[in-house]
């Protein structure tokens, strides 16, 4: 039996910015000495959740269908930087698509995951470093942040950003994956620390960072994957005389909600958003960021 982790609290910021700042040794600690989970299911936060590794895959694949437009518009013939490559999930799949890859990652654990899953492809390499002082030089074509932000605190992301654009293309694009709330910020403490910004928050950063013309997507493979980590949290606590962590209840109720797909993961989220519910509370959305012409 795996050892719950300690418990993640969440607050909503009402008070001064100052009073909310992450800990970036804190956030590096986390992902360097987690006990639980591969690299990957780490990366992909499924770690603390006794999912099949398909479910990861499974909002992957999502992922990058709602991308392929944007995706499309990068010459096969580009370079690419993903910027908190993490085990390298995305990084694979640009190195497929693109002529060279650049991924940097401020955690070991995570390099070497990468490293010993992309080190033979001869299009990609990967640096250990913080991305806040050891970014490479450009230009790329693409920069790509897999959920980078949600770790920085404002003012880290909006230098990270400006330092960003220098190392773009002309014709070039930003693009993130980021968690976000329905409004304001939440913030994440404890062993874990994170802050969950509203879209309205990320567009005013991205202001604060030079001109951009931003695009705006919802990123509903995300969305799928929380949903079921939330119907395992209520059954954690809501029937405690069940077992916590369990990889039978846990990975039946993935699979419950997979049977039901066209209820669960399509219908319901889009409902829910019609009517203005926030469930679950943590949304991801892709945002696309552009020179302004």
């Amino acid at each position: 039996m795996r050892q719950n982790p300690e418990p993640t609290i969440m607050i909503d910021d009402q008070s001064n910015e100052d009073e909310h700042q992450l800990n970036n040794r804190a956030i590096k600690r986390y992902f360097e000495k987690t006990n639980k989970g591969s690299a990957s299911s780490v990366s992909m936060m499924t770690h603390e959740y006794n999912f099949p590794t398909s479910a990861a895959t499974y909002r992957l694949r999502k992922e990058q269908r709602t991308l392929r437009k944007w995706l499309d518009g990068i010459d096969s013939s580009g370079s690419v930087l993903d910027v908190g490559c993490g085990s390298g999930s995305w990084m694979e799949i640009f190195a497929k698509r693109y002529n060279r890859v650049i991924g940097i990652d401020q955690s070991n654990m995570m390099v070497r995951a990468a490293n010993e899953k992309l080190g033979h492809l001869s299009n990609v390499k990967i640096i250990e470093g913080d991305v806040r002082h050891d970014l490479p030089k450009g230009p790329f074509d693409m920069i790509f942040l897999g959920g980078l932000c949600m770790y920085l605190n404002d003012a880290d992301v909006v230098e990270l950003l400006g330092a960003l654009k220098t190392r773009l293309s002309e014709n070039g694009a930003i693009i993130l994956r980021e968690s976000t709330t329905s409004q304001g910020k939440r913030y994440a403490q404890g062993q874990y620390q994170a802050v969950y910004r509203s879209v309205d928050v990320y567009n005013d950063l991205f202001n604060g960072s030079g001109a951009f013309h931003v695009d705006v997507q919802r990123n509903y493979g995300y969305t799928n994957l929380v949903t079921a980590e939330e119907l395992v949290n209520l059954r954690r606590r809501w029937l405690p005389v069940l077992p916590k962590d369990s990889i039978t209840f846990d990975s039946l109720t993935w699979w419950g909600l997979r049977v039901i797909e066209p209820i669960s993961f399509w219908a319901l989220p889009r409902i829910l958003t019609q009517f203005n519910i926030h469930w679950p509370i943590l949304q991801n959305h892709f945002f696309r960021l552009r020179f302004v012409k």
